[in-house]
């Protein structure tokens, strides 16, 4: 490389490609600096030099122009009338500053170096194509400039393009700094090539690593960076060079330079030309080749911008494909392609988790795991992508007895994640000899895992077994006494973890004493076997009573014992102690303590019947699963917050007749069920029967929260543990806060805490990548390339629809209410909930609820079941529907077929807001 050049006057404002200096980001922006990286490395770019951010601070170093960059940096990112006028004001500043007399001279003595006629000019800020924010089309870029006077002024407009309302946006949105990002300036010569494009070297639609997408035009490739023509796409398997697929566009226009002033021109492409292939097969496994090359150069998949010229391809940029969801980790250490789903969909709560609670979580199912694999097996199960925890389905569905269970349980999750996993399922070329082939070898796996795990659930197994059989002998137990004995379960496993005398074992402790098959040995064996003894008796009555699908329904329904019904129940009951009594709810509205809400009148019976609840569900919280997140009894403001909203509803006691209601109801359709039965010469016989089977469904399905109402105490524990590790490193000045905790990893806190080691780790740079991956929308089904696949509509959407899965009958309207974090918002009565996803957590809030939308989610999980359990139309599985749908505005939810009509959209808005089903946005231009 050149040593870089030392003239004072020249060598702080202008720098070659080939200097050394011009790999820095910081000098030459992140274009600027990717470039100079790959002429280091021989790729072919055309020349150039770099306008160096220190003659963008040259410019800008004026107290006007300051003055209105601090002005931005105070902006809201809502406020888009406030971006849009102070962005054109500093723009205007900048364009009409001129470039003190240094920079001028070091630009004009490197362009009189270069023989070059015209030049292309693109900008390069220092935030621009990084790893986490490429800014792609952000800032300007000008092609075929002549003029040695427009060339200043090409300059200046693109470092006053830092502050177009697109990117000042993009860096609020990406948490950047207005007043420490700089501009650079990429100057160089321009070429006129026969075909150009651009290159992602990993698909852009589907996020497949091994298959890279090239779009190409004729001449400039302008026409397919801004969207002008609808270029050639080529889908090529990386790894073969197969060409997959290759579909020709309409290519109407042609970009090409102007040969008489500054600029380029659109010409009409010759017809013959136009149906005709740009690219060769050759030509293309060219292109991919060298993408892979630069790919391991930047170590990520890239977002390249090519030309041909001469037949030799150049390289005119190169930035990282930013929209890829991350690949699972660790990576399988086979060449097959595994699946994966993701934990958090599992349970409804598809958020990112900070570092420590993807260790955490990700133990637990290795932990887990390791009881069902044989010994020599060392393949991970579960795997982190997105600060998302996932699973490996691959060792279920290879098993052919156990591919069709594992298929089914994922359909009561998330309909969408079944089918998808099916259509992969239908791709693959060895699923034929795979059939045949695992039949016996699955019988044989199974048969190993079961022996594998008789140490754990065979002392339970007699007393599951007598759990399950009893309710079809005697009828179904007291509900009250199952939830006594699953709390008691686990507070016993909570104590577990916090009876180590140390702090440092409490943290191994919670990380290894406890897997799955232990939870459900003990707390979910005290109601599990009940809840399946019912699920299996509403199985048969279904198939005894296919033509009873409203008596069937109300019997799911009206439920005093179900857990969420409970919390609903006392929590109104609470809040009729606030409404009968002006100066609680005055006090409540006043947001004042507990302890001086007990000094109003009704204050101590107030606060009695608040702490009674939170004594029996203040181990609850939403997404619990994320133990950094408070519980209840941490924070209780959710709950205030709750009851504050709930005083302006309905009378009290209505909630108390709201229930009632649905149990007539239920009893109405087992009497008719009953009578049904005992019609017919088998009556007397079949009557009985089914009398039992609707008690058993009822006394059984009331249960499917207990074991997780159990298993919130050991959470609570383990939680604990790790706030009290936080409080001790922050007191001791290890870490700055303690919440801090949760972004270390589960070697570092423990070498911490056992041998005191120093944390030399960067926690903002830890909590920007989580807030950067929260920020994503997580797929259910991840494969180990990268592929989100893609999940079509069960119907097809008309007018402004969006679709999902219906899971609670009914058609509601009304004002819908996104609601992102319950801790942090409310609803009123008669909002539509619209959600990412629910648990028991949220379940406050559904006292307020006349319908229900979430992003994930199935006919099983939480949502679902509270939806159905209050009676209200709910549809989940709704892809990105937090994003699509604005608070406020008038939506339809049709339970039954699974559709949210947008009722305040028309034809005339926006495409972007019309009916689409789940699946990946297409990132190309």
């Amino acid at each position: 490389m050149e040593a870089i050049r030392t003239d004072a006057t020249t060598a702080a404002y202008t720098v070659s490609f080939e200097d050394d200096a011009a790999t820095d980001p910081s000098v030459t922006g992140g274009k600027g600096a990717n470039l100079a990286l790959l002429v280091d490395l021989d790729f072919a770019v055309p020349s150039g030099f770099c306008v160096t951010t220190a003659a963008y601070r040259a410019l800008v170093d004026d107290a006007d122009v300051r003055r209105a960059i601090a002005a931005v940096a105070d902006l809201d990112l809502a406020d888009a009338d406030g971006i849009s006028d102070r962005c054109a004001t500093v723009r205007e500043r900048i364009t009409n500053a001129q470039f003190p007399d240094p920079v001028r001279r070091a630009i004009e003595e490197t362009l009189a170096e270069r023989s070059t006629d015209a030049v292309a000019i693109r900008s390069s800020a220092t935030a621009e194509d990084l790893p986490t924010a490429s800014f792609a089309g952000q800032h300007e870029t000008f092609l075929g400039v002549h003029d040695r006077k427009a060339i200043f002024d090409r300059i200046r407009d693109c470092m006053a393009s830092l502050f177009t309302e697109r990117a000042v946006s993009y860096r609020l949105e990406n948490d950047i700094s207005h007043t420490t990002v700089a501009m650079a300036v990429v100057v160089q010569a321009v070429v006129e090539p026969e075909a150009a494009g651009v290159l992602f070297t990993a698909d852009p639609v589907s996020g497949n690593r091994r298959v890279a997408s090239v779009d190409a035009n004729y001449g400039i490739g302008d026409t397919v960076v801004s969207g002008d023509v609808s270029p050639d796409n080529a889908r090529v398997d990386r790894r073969t060079g197969d060409i997959l697929e290759y579909e020709i566009g309409d290519k109407r226009n042609t970009l090409h330079l102007r040969a008489d002033r500054d600029g380029t021109e659109s010409v009409a492409t010759e017809p013959d030309r136009r149906n005709s292939r740009v690219l060769s097969d050759a030509q293309l496994r060219e292109l991919v080749e060298l993408g892979d090359r630069v790919t391991d150069v930047f170590d990520s998949e890239q977002d390249i911008e090519w030309a041909i010229v001469d037949t030799e391809i150049l390289l005119l940029q190169s930035r990282p494909i930013t929209s890829l969801y991350p690949l699972p980790s660790p990576v399988p250490d086979d060449d097959r392609i595994h699946l994966y789903f993701s934990i958090g969909h599992q349970q409804a709560m598809a958020e990112a988790l900070p570092p420590l609670v993807v260790d955490w979580v990700r133990e637990m199912l290795e932990n887990s795991a390791a009881r069902l694999r044989s010994g020599d097996s060392t393949a991970p199960f579960a795997a982190a992508a997105g600060h998302r925890v996932y699973i490996d389905l691959n060792p279920l569905l290879d098993n052919g007895l156990s591919r069709p269970v594992a298929v089914c349980l994922l359909g009561a999750m998330s309909e969408p994640a079944a089918t998808t996993v099916e259509d992969c399922l239908a791709e693959r070329r060895e699923r034929e000899t795979a059939e045949k082939r695992n039949r016996l070898d699955g019988a044989v796996s199974v048969g190993r895992a079961l022996r594998r795990l008789v140490p754990v659930i065979g002392p339970a197994a007699p007393t599951v077994l007598g759990r399950f059989i009893r309710p079809f002998v005697c009828g179904p137990p007291d509900p009250e006494h199952v939830r006594h004995r699953v709390e008691l379960q686990g507070e016993r496993m909570a104590d577990r973890i916090t009876q180590p005398s140390s702090q440092a074992a409490r943290v191994r402790h919670a990380f290894d004493a406890v897997d799955h098959g232990t939870l459900v040995a003990t707390v979910g064996s005290q109601s599990m076997p009940l809840l399946l003894a019912g699920l299996l008796s509403g199985a048969i009555l279904e198939r005894l009573f296919q033509d009873a699908e409203d008596e069937l329904d109300a019997l799911g329904k009206g439920f005093d014992d179900e857990i969420a019904t409970q919390i609903n129940q006392r929590l109104n009951d609470v809040t009729d102690i606030a409404r009968t009594h002006p100066d609680v709810a005055d006090a409540l509205t006043a947001g004042d303590s507990l302890s001086e809400i007990e000094r109003v009148d009704g204050g101590d019976e107030f606060t009695a019947a608040f702490t009674a609840f939170l004594d029996d569900f203040g181990s609850r919280a939403s997404s619990e699963i994320d133990l950094s997140r408070p519980r209840w009894k941490d924070d209780p403001e959710l709950l205030r917050k709750t009851i504050r909203s709930s005083l302006s509803g309905s009378d009290d006691l209505d909630h108390r007749e709201h229930l009632a209601q649905l149990k007539a109801d239920a009893e109405r359709a087992a009497a008719e069920l009953e009578a049904r039965a005992g019609r017919g010469l088998l009556g007397p016989i079949r009557k009985p029967v089914v009398s039992r089977l609707l008690r058993v469904y009822r006394g059984g399905i009331q249960l499917r929260e207990h074991h997780k109402h159990g298993v919130t105490r050991f959470l609570t524990a383990a939680r604990d543990v790790f706030t009290e590790a936080g409080d001790s490193l922050a007191a001791d000045g290890q870490i700055d806060q303690p919440d801090d905790v949760w972004f270390l990893r589960k070697d570092e806190l423990l070498a911490a805490l056992e041998d005191d080691s120093p944390i030399d780790v960067d926690i903002e740079k830890r909590r920007r990548a989580y807030n950067r991956d929260a920020s994503l929308t997580a797929p259910p089904i991840l494969t180990s390339d990268g592929k989100t696949p893609a999940v079509t509509a069960a119907i097809e959407p008309t007018g402004h629809e969006l679709v999902g899965t219906p899971v609670s009958s009914g058609i509601v309207e009304g004002p819908a209410r996104v609601v992102t974090d319950p801790s942090e918002e409310s609803l009123e009565n008669g909002d539509i909930l619209v959600a990412p996803s629910t648990d028991v957590g949220w379940t406050p809030l559904f006292q307020n609820a006349a319908g229900l939308v979430m992003e994930v989610g199935g006919r099983m999980t939480h949502g679902a079941l509270v939806a159905r359990e209050y009676g209200i139309p709910a549809v989940v599985s709704v892809s990105d529907v937090t994003a699509e749908i604005q608070s406020g505005e008038r939506v339809r939810i049709d339970g039954s077929r699974g559709t949210v009509e947008l009722l305040d959209r028309t034809d005339a808005d926006d495409p972007t807001t019309a009916a689409r089903s789940s699946g990946p946005s297409d990132p190309r231009r």
